[in-house]
């Protein structure tokens, strides 16, 4: 009943239905009349006591009439239609304005639910930003936490021999002593000794104080040296596990950005692989680090033989507090802040895949020219 603009077809046809109409009861009068005219006309000729000339006069008269009822006719009914038509107008007029009306206030209707909704969605994205950075900061500060936990879990690995040592050597003196066999030389020897493990014990104090220190600015630093950087400081927890490491790296090559960040992530990823395979329990456990190059890729591969991570899983594998470990075992934030560190702080990718053996996690670094150049 309506066209695309909303208005209503009959308004739109009721003028060509006028017109056809009108030509139609027209035709039909005309040929009323032309019949009339053809009937009078033959019983003028049916009569034989009028001459030729009354004939033609009679004849005249007739079509004179007719043409004149023919006018009025026409008269009448164009006067009807124009009136029928003003009054359809009006009422037309009334209807076009009550549906305008109604659609103007449709309009407003739904012109104020979008401000109402844009209001609200407004209130709601400010919202959600407000609950993204207090959630960030709830991340970062139990990153924080996590990470003390684990550089102290770390620390204990790496005091753990040399303060066996030191208890040793104390033994040893406490021995001497009692049995009065102590020599200056056997003490001062001890004493060496000690300091020796205890020089150790402080450079790891140093050598961690020093890798979670924030980066201030990029830098261009050997990607080999960081991935052994980051073994160096969990290389205890390995040997206490039993975990035999294989590192792969024939060539090293060089990267514009954070050492540091760059070798916590890679810790990350070790100390994942390293409880995966304890959990699990794996037989022979072994993780392989290797870096790879291209024209115009860096590659760094961890891979571990702990049968790898559910397809479940997968998808939310970098996911923040999603962990597949016990609850005590973990937060769920190390390969999260891993991949934040990579991806964000570094712009390059971190992918995971299942191998042969167990997980896959692959760095890929885009080379730029100038640090090729540069190496």
């Amino acid at each position: 009943m309506f066209n695309k603009e909303g208005v209503p077809f009959f308004i739109i046809m009721f003028p060509f239905l006028c017109l056809i109409f009108f030509s139609f009861f027209t035709a039909s009068y005309y040929l009323k009349l032309s019949e009339e005219v053809s009937t009078s006309t033959q019983m003028i000729y049916k009569q034989k006591n009028l001459s030729q000339e009354n004939i033609n006069q009679r004849i005249e008269q007739i079509h004179i009439q007719k043409k004149e009822q023919f006018i009025n006719y026409l008269w009448i009914i164009t006067l009807s239609v124009l009136v029928f038509m003003l009054l359809f107008s009006l009422v037309m007029n009334n209807i076009v304005h009550d549906i305008i009306k109604r659609y103007k206030e449709k309009v407003h209707a739904k012109e104020d639910s979008l401000r109402e909704l844009n209001r609200t969605l407004t209130f709601q994205v400010a919202e959600g930003i407000k609950k993204g950075k207090e959630k960030d900061k709830t991340i970062l500060r139990e990153s924080r936490l996590a990470i003390l936990g684990s550089m102290l879990s770390m620390i204990a690995h790496q005091w753990r021999q040399p303060l066996s040592e030191l208890s040793g050597i104390l033994m040893q003196i406490e021995i001497a002593t009692r049995f009065k066999k102590l020599t200056n030389e056997k003490l001062f020897s001890s004493l060496e000794r000690s300091n020796e493990r205890i020089e150790y014990m402080s450079n790891t104090i140093d050598d961690f104080r020093h890798f979670y220190k924030p980066d201030k600015k990029k830098e261009l630093f050997w990607l080999g040296e960081a991935c052994q950087k980051a073994l160096n400081l969990i290389n205890a927890a390995l040997i206490n596990a039993d975990i035999r490491v294989v590192t792969r790296i024939k060539k090293d090559e060089q990267f514009m950005g954070y050492p540091s960040e760059f070798a916590q992530a890679i810790l990350n990823i070790l100390s994942n692989a390293k409880d995966v395979l304890v959990d699990r329990k794996i037989e022979n456990p072994t993780i392989t680090l290797s870096l790879n190059t291209t024209d115009t890729h860096i590659v760094v591969v961890i891979q571990d033989n702990g049968g790898g991570i559910e397809e479940t899983s997968m998808d939310n594998i970098f996911d923040p507090y999603f962990s597949t470990k016990d609850a005590s075992k973990g937060t769920g934030l190390g390969l999260y802040i891993a991949q934040i560190i990579i991806e964000k702080n570094l712009g390059a990718k971190l992918l995971v895949s299942n191998g042969d053996f167990g997980a896959v996690f692959t760095i890929v670094f885009e080379r730029i020219e100038d640090e090729c150049n540069f190496s």
